[in-house]
């Protein structure tokens, strides 16, 4: 995680940083914790949601016991 510019947060006016995170450039507010993405970067997040998840069912083996596993999304901004 690299951070790469600081911005002002559009609802409270705090202070923001943007992350580079697995691709895409994702800003969150360091006061309220709000994120913000451009244009098309949810899209991207979704598909490397699906390709983390189909990468996922391959390795796995076949009578592994299922576990609550966290979102995809939750693990992207783990550590915040």
């Amino acid at each position: 995680m690299s951070e790469v510019s600081a911005l002002t947060c559009p609802k409270c006016g705090g202070d923001m940083r943007s992350y580079e995170r697995n691709g895409v450039v994702v800003d969150q507010c360091a006061d309220c914790r709000g994120l913000f993405l451009d244009r098309g970067e949810l899209e991207r997040l979704v598909e490397a949601e699906g390709r983390h998840y189909s990468r996922e069912r391959d390795d796995r083996p076949r009578e592994h016991k299922k576990s609550k596993k966290r979102s995809f999304l939750e693990n992207l901004f783990e550590g915040e």
